[in-house]
């Protein structure tokens, strides 16, 4: 294997454990019997508690990249994971140790969530195909590391609830890889730093760019939300609609994980085939499956609108990371940290879109808040549609 490959899958392998929080989600019921005087609204949050300490160690992460570098940081932040990851396993009697090992797995993660990306960027600064292949390949690893982990918590929930905390012992022999195969960038630390001021400099009177930036993070966190909320309403929708059991829509779940990791692969193909009209066509594809998936009485049908929606979901958030990679310094950092805040935000605060849908429009039904939001998401690619063909247009006539 070549070297660029060892260093390539050695990064990718970080990758695996960002979407890992939500796998001990059935551990749950187990956890809230142990501690039966704790409130389960509080047990509950062990699962999602993780996404709020995402946002603040990659705000934490942008700071300390400056001082010690993006490898160092990547390295901290596996060890946090590591750590406070198996830390349930070895001490599990006590509830406030256990909410704070959740806490600091979560600022782990996002220690080295934005720079996985950054590295990809540097090691493909010279090649757009290859970088949008390997961002793309980074999203299926992290569906592939969820799928896998959650899997695997499920056998080991058989022999009691804190030993499947082992899982994350996987994050030790990726710490190693990355330790011994990924390169450091000691040296371009003062270079990054002066790069950082110049692009202050530059780019302070270009509001279209922070526009951009804000446009598309408030976009991607309303679009998170809706597709969160259908992984969390999907099983209700079936046994509703009396398609199926709840073992259906546990299998719809894998399936939009599926999805979602075919178009991690795929993604590089996809962006040469569409460029700027992926966002668009992907928001399409979401609300017009999902409308699927409201009027589907076959199970078979609702399964394969899932897998779509997956796939579709994951071809939205690499095209921003690449999108923002592309630009300088300043903006490449705030872009890509402005859709993973907007990311882990939107999947903390996801169940509450349905509240508020059902309030607004004063629906009770699952297949009604569904129908809904199909329509708000095709009435939101309508609209980037003519956005996107709008600026074609307008570069086409400056480049005349």
């Amino acid at each position: 294997m070549r070297i660029e490959n060892v260093k390539l899958y050695s990064l990718l392998s970080a990758a695996l454990l960002i979407s890992s929080g939500p796998a001990i989600a059935a551990n749950i019921p187990a956890i809230t019997k142990e501690f039966s005087t704790i409130d389960p609204t509080h047990v509950g949050l062990l699962t999602t508690i993780p996404s709020l300490f995402v946002v603040l160690g990659i705000l934490i992460g942008n700071r300390l990249e400056l001082w010690i570098g993006k490898k160092k940081t990547i390295l901290i932040g596996l060890g946090l994971v590591f750590f406070s990851g198996i830390f349930p396993a070895l001490k599990h009697d006590i509830f406030s140790l256990l909410f704070l090992s959740r806490c600091i797995f979560g600022l782990g993660i996002g220690f080295f969530n934005r720079l996985i990306i950054q590295m990809i960027s540097d090691l493909f600064k010279n090649d757009l195909g290859k970088r949008a292949k390997a961002i793309g390949m980074e999203s299926s690893f992290e569906g592939l590391g969820g799928i896998c982990l959650t899997l695997l918590v499920g056998q080991l929930l058989k022999i009691s609830w804190h030993t499947s905390f082992f899982v994350y012992a996987l994050a030790l022999p990726i710490f190693l890889a990355f330790f011994f195969f990924v390169p450091d960038d000691k040296k371009q630390i003062g270079k990054r730093k002066v790069e950082q001021k110049i692009a202050i400099l530059d780019s302070s009177n270009d509001r279209s760019v922070y526009g951009l930036i804000i446009s598309y993070g408030t976009l991607l966190f309303v679009i998170v939300t809706i597709f969160i909320n259908y992984n969390i309403q999907i099983t209700p929708l079936i046994l509703e609609k009396n398609i199926g059991t709840a073992t259906n829509g546990s299998n719809m779940i894998a399936f939009i994980g599926l999805g979602a990791f075919i178009a991690g692969f795929a993604f590089g193909k996809v962006f040469q085939l569409l460029k700027d009209y992926i966002m668009p066509v992907s928001i399409l594809l979401l609300g017009i499956f999902m409308y699927v998936t409201t009027i589907s009485e076959r199970i078979l049908l609702t399964t394969f609108s899932s897998m779509v929606i997956g796939f579709s979901f994951r071809c939205i958030m690499p095209y921003l990371l690449h999108t923002f990679t592309q630009q300088i310094a300043k903006m490449a950092t705030l872009g890509t940290t402005v859709v993973l805040v907007s990311y882990n935000i939107g999947a903390t605060l996801s169940p509450y879109e349905g509240a508020l849908f059902s309030q607004l429009l004063d629906v009770h039904a699952v297949q009604s808040l569904i129908f809904a939001n199909s329509i708000f998401l095709l009435l939101i690619s309508i609209i980037s549609l003519g956005v996107v063909f709008i600026k074609r247009k307008m570069n086409k006539a400056q480049s005349v």
